[in-house]
């Protein structure tokens, strides 16, 4: 119940979300403007889910927030966390040039789009520090100083500007049908104690599908969208691609991705 908790907290308070919400990965980030919140609501009626809610609305494109808990029952394994407010773009062109300026990973659109497509728009998720870097340790140290010298109630955060980005989505419509490229960054996982256990959702069928020399999974699922993944193991970014009962044309999609 108590990871229940963080976890419902962490889902309130992730911004422009989509289908691929495992997009969004904890990297090392150049930062600049920092500010410092305590959410300190007067409405002691105040979840904290709600609290960490306030901060996610208030951040402005670009913007990513730190924050911690001071609550050993609701935040057991006593970390901060982040959330970010992406950056959306109408115009193709003006997508581009930001993700090369941000670093963002290589996400173009296919040059023939599947017939009845358009893309509707193009959005930049933020990187937030490594667990295992020098900033989030700076980070760590800074909102549990300030949470050990204030009311434990409290979330105390940190607001900063990002320079970088860890995923770019492009979102494509038909009519009603929504398909929705993404490319997000691999990074090492922290290391974690006992004997890693794969866990498989009975509403899933996955199946391997090759695509111009490059192996790719199909994931049909019963309970929610349908998505295609595949691994670029020398840039270390996954490409996947969400749609709701469209398989041609999500490998309509793939086709023109991996295009040689």
């Amino acid at each position: 119940m108590k990871n229940h908790k963080m976890k419902v907290a962490l889902l309130l308070a992730a911004t422009m979300m989509v289908g691929s919400a495992n997009v969004y990965a904890a990297n090392t980030a150049g930062t600049t403007k920092k500010t410092t919140t305590v959410v300190a609501s007067t409405q002691a009626e105040k979840s904290y889910e709600e609290r960490i809610n306030e901060l996610s609305s208030k951040l402005k494109p670009g913007q990513f927030v730190a924050y911690y808990v001071a609550d050993e029952e609701y935040n057991e394994q006593d970390e901060i966390y982040f959330t970010s407010s992406g950056l959306v773009y109408t115009k193709y062109t003006d997508y581009l040039a930001k993700a090369k300026a941000m670093n963002a990973p290589t996400l173009k659109q296919p040059s023939a789009l599947p017939k009845g497509y358009k893309l509707k728009n193009s959005i930049l998720y933020l990187k937030s520090p490594e667990i295992t870097s020098s900033q989030y340790e700076k980070l760590d140290q800074e909102l549990k100083a300030k949470a050990a010298n204030g009311n434990k109630k409290f979330v105390y955060s940190e607001t900063m500007q990002s320079k970088e980005a860890s995923a770019a989505v492009l979102m494509f419509e038909k009519g009603k049908e929504k398909l929705e490229l993404v490319a997000s960054y691999i990074y090492p996982a922290p290391p974690a104690g006992g004997v890693f256990v794969p866990f498989e959702k009975p509403n899933e069928k996955k199946e391997t599908i090759v695509i111009n020399g490059v192996e790719c999974v199909y994931t049909a699922d019963s309970k929610g969208r349908d998505h295609l993944d595949w691994v670029d193991e020398e840039q270390q970014i996954r490409y996947s691609i969400w749609a709701e009962d469209a398989k041609s044309d999500v490998l309509s999609f793939a086709k023109g991705l991996l295009a040689k």
